[in-house]
């Protein structure tokens, strides 16, 4: 199977030799050739690294998901989390994972500086993204298309869904109940 495509964008509070190590602790299973890039950053915006791994299909999901539990992830997470978890301009760096599944626009994020955190933020990846993945197979989602927001909760060092928007002229906007597995709808739309 052919390697994953992978985007890398470091804004400009990391340095070029910090985004060339990320891009060579990547590099091995991603297919990352011409998805490396230094971001313009704003004063409003803290520290940002994000991952996008772009649309994932089932046939892609294996693999990834592969990737995720392998002791090559298990040297990645340790030595990018050394780089992203250093604090910059006084502020928590933010570190997001994104990908589409199955209509979905997943974005994953953790803020910390603590190095512990943001290594589990990369070892629970594989199970926050199972988690949507079944998600998107439920007959009783009450959308088929959204952005979802998943946060790292660091009492549990677990990822949580934080919200759901759906992008359509209905706009609508849910929260999801992890204890019974049920989607609410927070705000209705608006005329």
């Amino acid at each position: 199977m052919e390697r994953l495509p992978l985007t890398i964008a470091l804004d400009q509070n990391f340095s070029e030799k910090e985004l060339r190590k990320v891009t060579e602790a990547f590099g091995r299973a991603f297919d990352i050739k011409g998805r490396v890039y230094m971001l313009k950053t704003s004063e409003e915006n803290p520290p940002t690294a994000v991952f996008s791994f772009g649309q994932v299909s089932i046939e892609k999901l294996p693999y990834l998901l592969g990737v995720m539990k392998s002791d090559y992830w298990r040297r990645v997470k340790k030595d990018v989390s050394k780089i992203l978890s250093k604090r910059r301009k006084g502020e928590d760096p933010m570190i997001s994972f994104e990908c589409t599944l199955e209509g979905f626009n997943v974005k994953l994020r953790c803020r910390s500086s603590d190095r512990k955190v943001v290594e589990a933020a990369f070892e629970r990846l594989d199970s926050a993204v199972e988690n949507i993945w079944s998600l998107t197979r439920r007959e009783d989602t009450p959308f088929k298309k959204a952005q979802v927001y998943i946060g790292f909760h660091e009492p549990t060092m677990n990822y949580r869904i934080d919200r759901a928007v759906t992008l359509t002229p209905e706009f609508s906007e849910y929260e999801y109940d992890e204890k019974n597995g049920k989607w609410s709808k927070i705000s209705p739309a608006k005329n």
